[in-house]
C-alpha cells in the first residue's frame, strides 16, 4: 500500500508494484465548511472565509487537509472583520503559514531556530525524526518535548517501539515552510547584491530535482521574498522564472515554478500574456514560440480556473445566492446578471470585488434588476478604486434616477478604464444627462460607449451633452438616443457642437427628427476626417429632402458600412438620390503624398423597410444595383410598396456581375407569384 498526498511522491513509485490505484479524499467542500464554523463561531463570516479559500485554487486544494483547513480557518477568523462586510483580502500561501504559524510570539526562540535548521537539513526525507536525528542541530528530547506542548501544529511529540520518542513536523508543508524561512535569513545575512544569484540557484535545483521535493520549499522561498522586501519585481531573478517556465512549457516542473513564481506576484505573466495576444507570435521574452504562450495562457486559465462567462440563474433570494459565487465572479471576463432578481443588497459584494486587483472582470452586466440610486452609488465605490479593471458597465432598466448620474460622473473622473456605460431604459430625464455630461467633460474621462435609449430626454437635455462633448471629444465612439423626444432642436445642437464624424456609430432611431437636422449629419458624413461606420436614422420623417441632404454627404466619403433609414418617410425621388450614391466612386488621400485614389463606397448594410417606394422607387435601385460600384451585401426592401412589375429590373440588378448582395429581404409586399418567378429566373 502506497499512501501519499502528493503528485511528485505518487511518480515516483514503480508500475510495476502498483497493482491498484485508491484516492483519500480529505474535507469535503460541507466538512469543510462546518468545521471552519465550528472554529469561527458565526455563519456569515464563514461563508467569507469561504469565499477566501476558494479564491486561490492551490489554497482550496490544501483546505481538503484538516490541519491545513484548521490553520487556514484560525489565520481568517483573526484576519476578517466583520465590520469590512463584503470586502475581500486575499492571502497567499505564504501570508496564510505567516500569519497561523506566528513564529516571532513563541516562547522558545532558539528552539525554534535550531529546528528551522533541523527542516532545511531534512528537506526532502522521511517525516519521523528519533532523538539522534534531532542532535545534528543541537536539539534535545526534552527540548523538542517541551517545544511540542506549546506549538503542537509546529512539531507533534509521538510514541514509538520499546517507549521511545518519535517527533515529526506538523505537516510536510510546515517543515517546507520552516526550511524556506531558514533559507531566507540564510540569504539575508549576505551581502543583497547576492541576494538574487543565491535565489536563482533554487530555481534550477527544483527544476532540475526529479522528486519534486523542492516544490513547495520554493514557493514559500518566493513568497518570503517578497514579504521581506529582499528583491525589487524588477529583479533579474523573476526573468529568469519566466524564461525557465516557458523554456520547460512541456513538462510538469514549470506548473511549480509558475506556482512559485505567483506567490510573489499573483498577477505574474498576465502583462507578457497580453503582449502576446496582442502582437501575435512576436514573443515578449526571449526566442519563444506561439506554442509556449499559447501552453502558458492555457495554465493560467487551468490554476486560477479562469472563464469567459458568469451567467447566474434567476431565484427568488438571488442577492444571497450571488455572494457564494464570488470567487467564481472574480475570475471571469464577463458577468451576465441581467434578469437575475437582483437588489441594491448585492452591490457591497460586487463593489468590493471590482476593487480588488485579483479582480479579471472586464463586464459587468446588471440589466433589468431592482438595483435604484443606492445600489449604483456602492459599485460607484469599486469602479472609482485604482484597482479596478470594469471597462464596462450595464445598468439597463435599474430603476435609477437623475441622482445615480452623479455618482457615474463621479466615476468616470476616477475611473479611466471604463470606457462602456449603458443607462438605457431609465428615467434619469435631462437632469441626469446634465450630470452625466460633469464627468463627460472632464480631461480624465474615457469613455468611448454611451447608451442612453429611452431615458426620457429632450432637447435641453441633448445641449447639455453637446457641450460636455464640445469640451472633451477625443474618446467617444459610440452614441445611442433611440427613444428619446430629442428632435430636430436636440439634434441640430449636438451636430452644431461636437464633430459627429468622431463617432464610429450613431443611433437616433425614434428621435422624432426631420429633414432639418439632416444637413448636419450629412455634412459630418462628407468629411474627409469622417470615421462614422453605423447610422441608425429609423423611424424619424426624414421625408425624401432630409435622405437627399444624407446621400450628398455619403457620396463625398466612403466610410459608412451601415445605414438604417427604415420608415423614414422615402418615397421614389429619394430612390433616386441612393442610385447616384450606389454609382459614386470617391477620392481619398493615400500614401506620404497623400496621392488621390478612386475607391468604392464602402457601404455594406442597407436598410430601406416600411418606406412607400412603389415600384418606381424599385427600378431606381435596381438600376443602381447594375452600376453598383461599392460593396452592399444587405439590403432591406420589405414593406416597400413593390409589386412584380418592378421584378425584372431587381433580378437585373442582382444578376450584375458587379452586385455583391447576399441577403435581400423583400417580405411584405405584392409581389405575388409573377414577381417571384421573376426574380428567380435571373
Amino acid at each position: 500500500m502506497w499512501v501519499t498526498s502528493r503528485y511528485s511522491a505518487a511518480s515516483q513509485i514503480p508500475d510495476c508494484y502498483l497493482l491498484t490505484k485508491t484516492e483519500l479524499q480529505g474535507f469535503t467542500d460541507r466538512q469543510r465548511k462546518d468545521h471552519i464554523f465550528d472554529i469561527i463561531g458565526n455563519s456569515k463570516m464563514t461563508d467569507r472565509v469561504m469565499d477566501h479559500v476558494t479564491f486561490h485554487k492551490s489554497v482550496d486544494y490544501l483546505c481538503q487537509i484538516p490541519p491545513i483547513c484548521t490553520l487556514t480557518a484560525n489565520v481568517f477568523k483573526n484576519h476578517l472583520k466583520g465590520k469590512d462586510g463584503y470586502k475581500l483580502y486575499p492571502l497567499s500561501l505564504t501570508e496564510i503559514y505567516t500569519q497561523g504559524l506566528n513564529l516571532q510570539k513563541t516562547s522558545l526562540p532558539e528552539t525554534l531556530s535550531k529546528l528551522k535548521n533541523l527542516a532545511l537539513l531534512r528537506l526532502g526525507e522521511e517525516n519521523l525524526m528519533y532523538e539522534e536525528d534531532l542532535q545534528k542541530t543541537g536539539v534535545n528530547v526534552e527540548e523538542a518535548s517541551a517545544f511540542s506542548k506549546k506549538h503542537p501544529f509546529l512539531l507533534k511529540k509521538e510514541q514509538g517501539l520499546f517507549k521511545t520518542s518519535v517527533f515529526r513536523f506538523g505537516h510536510p508543508c510546515v517543515q517546507e515552510y520552516l526550511a524556506a524561512s531558514c533559507k531566507m535569513d540564510e540569504i539575508e545575512a549576505k551581502k543583497p547584491s547576492l541576494h538574487s544569484d543565491c535565489c536563482r540557484k533554487l530555481v534550477d535545483e527544483a527544476l532540475h530535482d526529479p522528486f519534486g521535493k523542492y516544490d513547495v520549499f520554493l514557493r514559500f522561498v518566493f513568497g518570503l521574498l517578497k514579504e521581506r522586501r529582499l528583491l525589487k519585481s524588477s529583479d533579474k531573478l523573476f526573468l529568469y522564472t519566466k524564461k525557465m517556465i516557458l523554456e520547460y512549457s512541456l513538462y510538469p516542473r514549470s506548473v511549480s515554478l509558475f506556482h512559485s513564481l505567483r506567490e510573489y506576484d499573483s498577477r505574474a505573466f498576465l502583462s507578457e500574456i497580453k503582449y502576446f495576444l496582442r502582437n501575435g507570435f512576436s514573443s515578449p521574452i526571449g526566442d519563444f514560440t506561439a506554442v509556449h504562450w499559447n501552453l502558458i495562457l492555457e495554465r493560467v486559465r487551468i490554476i486560477e480556473g479562469l472563464q469567459e462567462d458568469f451567467e447566474l440563474e434567476a431565484s427568488e433570494k438571488c442577492d444571497e445566492k450571488l455572494l457564494g459565487h464570488l470567487p467564481e465572479m472574480l475570475k471571469s471576463l464577463t458577468a451576465m446578471l441581467r434578469f437575475s432578481n437582483l437588489t441594491d443588497k448585492c452591490c457591497p459584494a460586487l463593489s468590493s470585488m471590482l476593487s480588488m486587483g485579483e479582480s479579471h472582470l472586464r463586464e459587468l452586466d446588471l440589466g433589468y434588476n431592482n438595483i435604484t440610486n443606492n445600489g449604483v452609488k456602492e459599485l460607484v465605490e469599486g469602479l472609482s478604486h485604482p484597482s479596478s479593471r470594469l471597462k464596462c458597465l450595464r445598468l439597463q432598466g435599474c430603476r435609477v434616477s437623475a441622482e445615480a448620474c452623479k455618482y457615474l460622473s463621479a466615476a468616470m473622473k476616477r475611473a479611466p478604464k471604463l470606457v462602456e456605460l449603458d443607462l438605457s431604459c431609465n428615467d434619469i430625464g435631462d437632469e441626469g444627462l446634465q450630470n452625466l455630461s460633469c464627468g463627460l467633460r472632464d480631461p480624465s474621462c474615457r469613455l468611448e460607449g454611451l447608451r442612453l435609449m429611452q431615458c426620457n430626454i429632450e432637447p435641453q437635455g441633448c445641449s447639455y451633452l453637446a457641450s460636455a462633448l464640445q469640451e472633451n471629444p477625443s474618446f467617444l465612439k459610440y452614441l445611442d438616443l433611440s427613444l428619446n423626444s430629442i428632435g430636430d432642436k436636440g439634434a441640430v445642437e449636438l451636430a452644431k457642437k461636437f464633430n459627429l464624424s468622431k463617432l464610429h456609430k450613431l443611433e437616433m432611431n425614434i428621435c422624432g427628427l426631420t429633414q432639418l437636422c439632416c444637413a448636419g449629419i450629412g455634412e459630418a458624413l462628407g468629411l474627409e476626417s469622417s470615421v462614422l461606420w453605423e447610422l441608425n436614422l429609423g423611424n424619424n420623417a426624414l421625408s425624401d429632402e432630409g435622405f437627399q441632404l444624407l446621400c450628398e454627404g455619403i457620396r463625398k466619403w466612403a466610410t459608412l458600412t451601415h445605414l438604417n433609414v427604415s420608415r423614414c418617410w422615402i418615397n421614389a425621388k429619394g430612390c433616386a438620390q441612393l442610385t447616384k450614391v450606389l454609382c459614386s466612386v470617391t477620392q481619398f488621400p493615400n500614401g506620404a503624398m497623400h496621392h488621390l485614389e478612386w475607391c468604392r463606397l464602402q457601404l455594406v448594410h442597407l436598410d430601406l423597410s416600411m418606406n412607400c417606394l412603389e415600384d418606381k422607387g424599385g427600378r431606381a435601385i435596381a438600376a443602381g444595383l447594375k452600376k453598383s460600384l461599392i460593396f452592399l451585401k444587405t439590403l432591406n426592401l420589405s414593406h416597400c410598396c413593390l409589386s412584380d412589375e418592378c421584378c425584372d429590373e431587381l433580378a437585373s440588378g442582382l444578376a450584375s456581375s458587379d452586385s455583391r448582395i447576399s441577403e435581400l429581404d423583400l417580405s411584405g409586399n405584392e409581389l405575388q407569384d409573377r414577381g417571384v418567378k421573376k426574380l428567380c429566373v435571373d
